[in-house]
């Protein structure tokens, strides 16, 4: 008796049993302990998961946030995440027995005469399929790493979708005052254009110069209907992201001291990225599944033990005699697969391959995520280094085009001075206009590519 003891626990040690590699976690390339170029100033970590709130733009949140409830993009991810669900019940039914249920009968004979004139039938069966290998274990770990992949898919879609309302809504503010300074220029250009014409006049300018004013004045007002097609434009850009057409959407420009402000981001350490930036997240999770995909591999290398059994009774219509008319059966069998041990290696082999990929794709994405963020870095510091020597450009020719057209109207200059002033000053409104937008785009690119736009989970879930 000792020794069949020992035996008899023989199944339950090799249900314990699962085939294939652990999946120990992804091993990431060497990273830098801190950037290598400088970084803006930080603030609190968490304010990367809604990043736009450092803009202090309400508009701007309530245009993200509604993107988030009706892009089609998001509303795919959610459906992607429902199959995905529902493709690990599936592979984790795998693991219980099946069961089915049959019932008939017949019915005929004298209804006058008998009672019992029919006979009814019915049964159990069910089967399994014990995972001895841990095969179908492996199939559930790897249907549990795609689901977290799908996860990471639509964070990242998420993600995309934030930066691209920013990005066409900072387009449409850039849009606007352009379109803004365009019409300053055009009053500015008709006062000159009534000076000259009043000097030419009195003989003290010539036709050439007024006839340059007038130039100018076209040149500008050619400009008003390309930036009302690009306000539009911008317009449509961003119904289309948020998932509805343009006339359901009102914008109103934001104050000044709100588009200008440029705010500070949590840039954090380079390691975090392997938590935040969800297309990492997302391999690792690919790795995870093709790891879990050579242990299925393996297990199928090995012999199947199915168990079977049923029960079945029939009896009159009145059921007597119901049970002593039962009958039932046990069956096992074993399979093992001879003939093409060589496709099943192969298939191993395969499996291995395809994880040692995932592998190399996960290291990849790392090293193009800090990429990613270096360059976000370099533009962020540029764009804020040109800036105030865009401003003080600005300053310094718009006096020199207010001091010419003084001098222009006391006879003290010429017109071609008062022009040339005047197109130095339009050009260094649009420099600071472009500027401005630049690092607004800038700021929205390096949240995005620090992870930010989800919420990240932390400890096990």
């Amino acid at each position: 008796m000792k020794k069949l003891l020992p035996l008899s626990l023989l199944p339950l040690v090799l249900v314990s049993c699962t085939m294939g590699p652990d999946f120990l976690g992804a091993k990431a390339p060497e990273l830098p302990a801190t950037w290598v170029n400088a970084m803006p100033p930080g603030t609190e970590a968490h304010t990367l998961d809604e990043w736009w709130h450092c803009f202090r733009d309400p508009q701007l949140t309530r245009l993200i946030e509604s993107g988030f409830a009706a892009n089609p993009d998001m509303v795919s991810a959610a459906l992607a995440i429902e199959k995905a669900q529902s493709a690990l019940r599936s592979t984790t039914s795998g693991l219980f027995p099946s069961l089915g249920v049959n019932a008939g009968g017949t019915n005929s004979g004298n209804f006058d005469i008998s009672t019992s004139h029919g006979r009814w039938n019915g049964g159990l069966s069910a089967s399994w399929t014990p995972d001895i290998w841990g095969g179908t274990r492996r199939e559930v770990e790897a249907a549990m790493a795609s689901l977290g992949s799908t996860e990471a898919a639509a964070a990242a879609t998420r993600t995309a979708l934030a930066s691209s309302i920013a990005a066409s809504y900072f387009q449409w503010i850039s849009a606007k005052e352009s379109l803004r300074i365009a019409k300053e220029q055009l009053e500015y250009q008709e006062r000159t254009y009534k000076v000259t014409q009043e000097r030419h006049a009195s003989g003290m300018e010539s036709a050439l110069a007024l006839s340059e004013s007038r130039a100018t004045i076209a040149s500008t007002r050619a400009q008003i209907p390309a930036q009302e097609a690009n306000i539009c434009s911008c317009e449509t850009s961003l119904a289309t992201l948020l998932g509805t057409t343009v006339d359901n959407i009102a914008l109103q420009l934001p104050p000044q001291s709100i588009y200008n402000m440029i705010p500070s981001v949590p840039t954090g350490l380079p390691s975090e990225l392997l938590r935040r930036r969800p297309d990492i997240v997302r391999a690792e999770h690919d790795l995870h599944a093709a790891t879990a995909r050579i242990g299925v591999s393996v297990a199928n290398l090995f012999p199947k033990l199915s168990l079977t059994g049923g029960a079945s009774s029939s009896a009159g219509t009145d059921f007597s005699g119901f049970w002593a008319n039962s009958a039932w059966n046990l069956g096992a069998s074993a399979s093992q697969t001879l003939l093409n041990r060589t496709s099943l290696n192969e298939a191993v082999k395969q499996a291995e391959l395809t994880q040692q990929s995932s592998m190399q794709a996960y290291r990849k994405t790392v090293l193009a995520a800090f990429a990613e963020v270096e360059q976000c870095l370099i533009d962020y510091a540029k764009l804020t280094n040109q800036l105030p020597q865009y401003e003080a450009a600005r300053a310094a020719n718009k006096e020199s085009a207010e001091l010419s057209l003084r001098l222009h109207h006391e006879g003290m200059a010429d017109f071609l001075s008062v022009a040339s002033a005047e197109r130095a000053w339009l050009s260094s409104e649009l420099n600071i206009i472009s500027t401005r937008q630049n690092i607004r785009l800038s700021l929205a690119k390096l949240c995005t590519a620090l992870g930010g736009g989800w919420e990240v989970k932390t400890g096990k879930e």
